[in-house]
């Protein structure tokens, strides 16, 4: 005579489907999100080295800072004709500009590294775009080693708002190609953060606290592994 179960064993069987659901679920989710995070990140990393190809083509420079994005900007009103405004505004379909503050900010209330610290330096620097498909976008301009480094939040102001997961810092090169924050160049070749550095620094600033995330999700090949 068949058998069934019992509602003891039912009920056994269903903790532990409960246990491993509770264990695997988070795992998943996370991974969802991450892949997410770079699919966007490799998006935008794609639209600002072909943004930087289309203006040195238009302007027929192979220096990317010879062009009108590439130069300290005049002003971030209306009529900026020259860099960050000048660039975001111009070579990327945007939803919201200057939004760095203001009563429709792109950035978030606040920031923080992998490991938790909070961060009291956010997004900023001379201009801030977001995109239409949701990333805000931050460039500045060093004249002291003549850089203009980026800073990416891929989705906005949205949570999680970590340097790393969501918020990565990068370095223009003049023939316009990106590498990692920290380069201390703008001459191709020239190295960002290494990818140990990800998640590792102690600073208070987001580019720093972003530095070498960039550099480890491309030598894992567009995977984030941490």
């Amino acid at each position: 005579m068949k058998k069934g179960f019992t509602l003891s064993e039912v009920l056994i069987t269903l903790g532990i489907i409960g246990v491993i659901a509770a264990l695997t679920i988070p795992a998943i989710v996370t991974n969802y999100r991450n892949k997410i995070y770079v699919a966007q990140l490799k998006r935008v990393y794609g639209q600002i080295t072909e943004a930087a190809q289309t203006i040195m083509t238009e302007e027929q420079t192979d220096n990317f800072y010879t062009t009108s994005a590439g130069i300290p900007q005049d002003d971030t009103g209306e009529n900026c004709k020259t860099g960050a405004c000048y660039f975001l505004r111009n070579y990327f379909k945007t939803m919201n500009e200057n939004c760095a503050t203001g009563d429709h900010p792109c950035v978030g209330d606040s920031y923080k590294g992998l490991n938790g610290t909070a961060l009291t330096v956010k997004p900023g620097g001379s201009f801030c775009a977001q995109t239409t498909n949701g990333a805000t976008i931050c460039a500045t301009h060093n004249t002291n080693n003549q850089v203009t480094s980026i800073t990416v939040d891929v989705n906005g102001k949205d949570d999680p708002n970590t340097a790393g997961r969501d918020v990565f810092s990068m370095d223009m090169k003049t023939d316009g190609t990106l590498s990692d924050y920290e380069s201390g160049s703008n001459v191709p070749g020239s190295e960002g953060a290494p990818a140990e550095r990800c998640g590792n620094g102690s600073t208070s600033s987001i580019n720093a606290a972003a530095a070498g995330c960039l550099t480890r999700i491309i030598e894992d090949g567009w995977v984030m592994k941490y």
